[in-house]
């Protein structure tokens, strides 16, 4: 630290600080002279000698302070007469008394001027360094991928600085369990691992409360892979704490600095997306590409549109309709929505629910759909249509204050009983809060309206908690229903869930059923619904009530 104070009162160079000496003598002398013409010391012009004082004590510290000081007392010492119209000299204890006042306020200008240097020296080390893991931070980081950006032509370098980020992911549950103090020292032990990789020349760094980042000099696009095997290798899942071995769940990133890119803010954020990326496709790591940063981009500004296609009345309902294996009869349909957007066409559900889920907007979206669909259930009870239609919901609709209430407005809004509504529910779901998920469903189930499970067999929790649900269907995922019956994994899965929905008493529906054998198959199983292209795709809301009326009229027997 010493050393680094030293360094910054003499940051000026040998040359710049003799120019600045050279100008205060010369100020020096201006102000003798000035003293001199405008009639002697006794007047007040001796006191501008307190100007380059303070200056050489503020630019070159108490040394430059005390020689200016020295030289500006002498100048005005004993050749300078009281006045030099009587040519009456001074007394030396005046002079002398004057030059010690000059040499206190040069040592005091000094002085303050080191201690304000020191100080700011300090100000300067901790706002790049964490207080706790002593490492560089953040600021620190983004300073140094500056100083890359302007030196290096990446463009021509097959060798490039490179950029891994790790993220501890369950730093809540740590920090509830082991308390604030675990995160510094998961933090210190990664650092202090990954410094022993010493074939890279790196510099750690704590970006955030829960981050490191690494920064690599000179790495080969051939040797990206290596590194960030050998960084994963370094920061392990397990970790010594307090006698005990913890779990980490970590995920890494890793950028390529870009040429074309010269803000370092970007490359931060290129990383962060790269983590994002990791935590959703349940992979330890991931490294970020341009074509990575453009699809997030594209996606956000669809996101931001989805407000406006709510207002402007893109997002329409389309219906597929439900039918008995048996008795081919139309049970019911299910509500699908689709956006029509001005400009990029049809969009599909995909594109942008997934992400909607992610955020407030699946609310707005939930509350549409609803509205929409419980209204078009009123028009085509007044058409004779009387079949229940189904909507899909999320248990994180389902765990959203209100929202039975919400549903029991709007049926009675439109003046239509709970039973003409099924809502239902994605498997994956279910990992929410179970108890309070089974509350609100008894709630809806009060007023008649039913509940499904939605994509049947592609989670991996339902089968704990199906017991508990007032469901009555069992919605097999076309996955499975597509490959029958010539795939025997399929198979075997569709019959189990056929015979699962049959010993609990509920009704199985397929969907995806798009041939004669995927129907002949699920009859042959016992199935009781089907869903799917065979029998008709999505339909507008007018579509499918002349689809259905002409059905109606048109099939007594079995299809097909």
């Amino acid at each position: 630290m010493n050393l680094i104070y030293s360094s910054l009162l003499r940051n000026a160079s040998l040359p710049r600080r003799m120019l600045f000496v050279s100008v205060l003598l010369i100020a020096v002398a201006f102000i003798t002279l000035l003293v001199w013409h405008t009639g002697g010391i006794k007047y007040v012009y001796s006191h501008t000698m307190y100007i380059p004082i303070v200056l050489a004590g503020t630019l070159l510290g108490y040394r430059g302070g005390l020689l200016i000081a020295l030289v500006g007392g002498v100048a005005l010492g004993p050749w300078m007469p009281i006045n030099t119209s009587t040519l009456e000299m001074q007394e030396p204890l005046n002079w002398m008394f004057r030059t010690c006042a000059y040499a206190a306020v040069g040592l005091l200008a000094g002085f303050s001027s080191d201690i304000g240097r020191r100080y700011v020296a300090h100000l300067r080390v901790i706002a790049r360094r964490d207080p706790i893991s002593k490492l560089p931070n953040r600021k620190a980081l983004l300073e140094q991928l500056a100083k890359h950006m302007a030196q290096e032509d990446y463009s021509t370098q097959r060798r490039t600085p490179f950029l891994v980020t790790c993220n501890i992911d369950n730093s809540m549950a740590l920090r509830s369990a082991f308390g604030f103090e675990v995160i510094d020292t998961i933090i210190k032990t990664y650092a202090d691992n990954l410094t022993q990789l010493q074939q890279y020349s790196l510099e750690v760094y704590r970006t955030h409360a829960t981050q490191i980042a690494v920064l690599v000099d000179d790495v080969g696009m051939s040797d990206i892979e290596r590194l960030m095997h050998d960084c994963l290798t370094t920061i392990t899942e397990t970790v010594r704490y307090g006698g005990l071995n913890i779990y980490v769940s970590r995920h890494l990133s890793g950028v390529r600095l870009d040429a074309s890119e010269q803000d370092p803010n970007e490359t931060l954020k290129h990383a962060e997306i790269a983590i994002a990326r990791a935590n959703e496709k349940l992979t330890d790591s991931f490294i970020y590409t341009p074509e990575v940063g453009a699809n997030i981009s594209k996606q956000l500004a669809l996101m931001a549109e989805v407000s406006d296609a709510i207002e402007n009345n893109q997002l329409l309902m389309y219906y597929q309709p439900k039918v008995d294996l048996k008795s081919q009869k139309v049970i019911g349909a299910e509500a699908l929505i689709r956006w029509h957007h001005p400009e990029r066409g049809w969009i599909r559900p995909d594109e942008f629910i997934p992400d909607a889920e992610h955020s407030t907007l699946i609310l707005r979206i939930s509350e549409f759909v609803l509205r929409a669909v419980i209204q078009q259930v009123q028009q085509w009870q007044q058409q004779g249509i009387t079949i229940p239609i189904s909507i899909n919901v999320t248990g994180h609709d389902l765990l959203q204050p209100g929202f039975s209430q919400m549903m029991f407005g709007l049926l009675e809004e439109f003046q239509v009983d709970g039973s003409a509504i099924e809502l239902e529910i994605t498997e994956g779901t279910l990992i929410q809060d179970i108890d309070e998920v089974v509350s609100e469903l008894l709630r809806l189930t009060r007023a008649k309206i039913t509940v499904s499970i939605d994509d049947f067999g592609t989670g991996y929790s339902s089968l704990q908690y199906l017991y508990r649900l007032p469901i009555s269907l069992l919605k097999i995922d076309q996955l499975f229903v597509k490959h029958l019956p010539e795939d025997q994994g399929a198979s075997h899965i569709c019959a189990a869930a056929v015979a699962l929905a049959q010993k609990m008493g509920i009704k199985a529906l397929a969907e995806g059923v798009e041939t004669q054998q995927n129907l002949d198959y699920l009859v042959e199983l016992g199935c009781d619904y089907g869903q799917g292209y065979f029998f008709s795709k999505p339909l507008s809301a007018d579509a499918f009530a002349a689809w259905y009326h002409h059905r109606e009229t048109q099939y007594e027997q079995p299809l097909g």
